[in-house]
């Protein structure tokens, strides 16, 4: 039945493309079906968050005329791109990068998998959908960092609502005290809600915020600056309960001056005669395709993500000199800082055992649901709705004992994010021995690594994979607030609401407490969240570190920008898709003014 549920919405969607390609934006399936005749102003190398968002504001000024190059198919061929209860089944399919890093010695030497969305809309159209716009502070360390107070809290709040839609849910549900409707936005393209099951454990969680109000108090709304204590999750999902994205929310509402050149990769920006102006770009539709080459009229903006827009500027001959040269690279550009900081979250997946109701769905029924009513398990991003933040005190052993610095932002930024996922037998990993057991299971993690890495290339080849070095777990600070943010999970489930339903933890075993066990256990279960960031890193102006302006410009070089996660300079407390909504929207804007 799975599969005849999948192959009917597929076939609507490509009757509504066609549709589409008449009526809004118009897509092209490969290099050869490009019209020759037509000469863009800007051209957007990657169609994912960024690039999505850029495109489609530029696209508003009829004047101008965009082309979006992504490397991936449309989303909307894809029905799993669009139920939100189906997201797990784009991992490792062809519409993911499916990248794998290099082996990390902080992790016992394990190399690990990286996804990246390959389609249209990007990690946006592949992601968990979960919307956190993170801490004034993390917004204001931003700007202080950039030396440019556009990027601060205040000034940001009207870009982030500009690009934000709050929404009911699909079952049209009270929102009662899950959100604070003033919060948000109610004008933008992309859909915001706060969509909810009837589970008890989220009622356990709100009890739990009265009897440990002093570390997990109840948060009315995490997107309010101030993210610590326990929340109602909200997340990128339309009222139709179907996902929104960068390309439905902004993609699909353009007109006919926005082209979108499917399956087809970009392998360089070049410049535009004999300097530095990089308005020309160079792609094919795969290794063996002869390349072609454009010019855009004003810009080209590289928006290929974390390891993507790396991976092109290196190509391209912006780079540490000694490394382009190495591999028979010209430098064009030399710039050592491309590639490097790559930044991500640690996370492990803790579980509890209990006996709570379980979380596990009957598939069949709930595509039925989705399918007749856009309602059910289906329509949303699970069936426990509340996430925790916690922060440590000043005095946490994570700083005290170990002579630790903070790392986090501010007082208003938490350290660690509980993003609660199932309750379930199934998929259970435990270590040999255990007994079955329904558990309770959560991604554990830590929201401001010190630990830093790097894309790097391996060839001249720009379809070979890039070398991904995570870099995690090499601060031991990482690790301490790791530790204590596992103490506090425990601490959490032994308030009283959970007396007789929540028991001890099974990973890591109850009798991990030790910092040399905690630690031995976190090295062999620690995953990068898939928040990568900072790769091309934005910096002040005339700094000699950095890859970008605040005005998204490449260093040292002219019409060329960069707008994706890889320019973030501190990462969020939370995941990543709001700031880059918010950043894309101020470069939007930055871009329009500079040619009007």
């Amino acid at each position: 039945m799975l599969l005849e549920t999948i192959r009917r919405p597929r076939s609507i969607a490509f009757v509504l493309l066609c549709t589409q390609a008449v009526l809004g934006a118009i897509f092209f399936q490969g290099p050869d079906d490009l019209p020759k005749n037509v000469k863009y102003d800007f051209i957007v190398a990657g169609g994912g968050t960024g690039g999505g968002v850029v495109a489609g504001r530029l696209a508003e000024s009829k004047d101008w005329k965009v082309l979006v190059i992504e490397a991936g198919p449309s989303d909307s061929e894809l029905f799993a791109a669009r139920v939100p209860g189906l997201r797990a089944q784009l991992k490792g399919t062809n519409v993911d990068w499916n990248y794998t890093s290099t082996r990390q010695p902080a992790l016992n030497g394990r190399a690990t998998s990286y996804w990246r969305g390959r389609m249209l809309g990007g990690c946006s159209s592949h992601n968990t959908m979960v919307y956190t716009r993170g801490s004034s502070g993390d917004w204001d360390l931003r700007a202080k960092v950039v030396d440019d107070d556009g990027l601060s809290w205040n000034r940001m709040l009207p870009l982030l609502k500009k690009a934000e839609k709050l929404v009911k849910d699909s079952e049209h549900q009270r929102e009662g005290n899950h959100i604070d409707p003033s919060v948000l936005g109610h004008d933008g393209p992309l859909s915001v809600t706060a969509p909810y099951s009837g589970h008890p454990m989220n009622d356990k969680f709100l009890q739990a915020t009265s009897e440990l109000s002093d570390v997990f108090p109840f948060v009315q709304d995490m997107n309010a600056g101030r993210p610590i204590g326990i929340s109602w999750t909200q997340s990128t999902i339309d009222s139709e309960g179907q996902r929104s994205s960068s390309s439905t929310a902004y993609i699909d509402p353009s007109g006919d001056n926005l082209h979108v050149l499917l399956n087809t990769y970009v392998t360089r920006v070049l410049p535009a005669g004999e300097g530095t102006d990089f308005r020309g770009i160079e792609f094919a539709s795969d290794a063996q395709s002869p390349r072609r080459q454009l010019v855009a009229n004003k810009e080209v903006i590289v928006a290929g993500g974390v390891i993507g827009t790396p991976q092109i500027l290196l190509n391209s001959g912006i780079g540490n000199r000694e490394e382009l040269e190495a591999l028979g690279i010209k430098t064009l550009v030399n710039n050592p800082s491309v590639g490097k900081n790559f930044t991500d979250q640690p996370s492990s997946t803790v579980m509890f055992s209990t006996t709570i109701q379980n979380t596990d769905i009957d598939m069949d029924s709930a595509l039925a649901e989705w399918n007749a009513t856009r309602t059910g398990p289906m329509s949303r991003a699970g069936e426990i709705n509340m996430i925790g933040w916690l922060r440590l005190p000043d005095d946490s052993p994570a700083f005290g004992q170990d002579g630790f610095t903070d790392p986090s932002p501010s007082k208003n930024s938490p350290h660690i994010e509980m993003f609660f996922k199932t309750i379930s037998t199934q998929g259970v990993t435990l270590p040999p021995g255990s007994p079955n057991i329904t558990a309770l299971q959560f991604s554990h993690t830590n929201l401001h690594p010190v630990s830093r890495g790097s894309v790097t290339l391996n060839s001249s080849d720009p379809f070979a994979q890039p070398n991904i070095d995570l870099g995690l777990l090499t601060e031991e600070v990482d690790l301490a607030i790791l530790r204590e943010g596992i103490r506090n999970a425990r601490k959490l489930f032994s308030a009283p609401v959970f007396a007789n339903s929540v028991f001890g933890t099974v990973s890591p075993a109850s009798n991990i407490t030790s910092d040399e066990d905690l630690n031995a256990y976190l090295r062999a279960a620690v995953v990068p969240i898939m928040h990568g960031a900072s790769t091309a890193m934005m910096s002040p102006r005339g700094a000699n570190w950095g890859v970008v302006d605040p005005n998204f410009r490449v260093k040292r070089t002219q019409g060329l920008r960069v707008i994706d996660a890889s320019v973030i300079p501190i990462m969020p407390s939370g995941h990543t898709q709001a700031s880059i909504y918010g950043l894309a929207e101020r470069a939007s804007e930055m871009i329009a003014k500079s040619y009007k």
